[in-house]
């Protein structure tokens, strides 16, 4: 049981770390990122916004992907 919890926290550790960098790469993708040095507050706002709600969305896109690789591996062994 502490060996399933360990991992489950490592993955949500990994997890955490993993999402940040794609919605970096999400926003730079929009080329959002560094595009101006002048943005206004609002613009600030609405960047920081869009940052959150991606980060959210990689987040649990990548559990969600593990969750499924796990699946399938459970699948494949019995």
């Amino acid at each position: 049981m502490k060996k399933t919890i360990a991992r489950e926290f490592l993955w949500l550790l990994a997890t955490i770390v993993l999402a940040f960098p794609l919605a970096y790469l999400f926003l730079g993708a929009m080329n959002i990122v560094a595009a101006r040095d002048s943005f206004s507050n609002s613009e600030k706002i609405f960047i920081n916004e869009l940052f959150v709600v991606a980060y959210i969305f990689n987040f649990i896109g990548v559990y969600l992907i593990r969750m499924v690789v796990a699946a399938i591996k459970t699948i494949a062994s019995g």
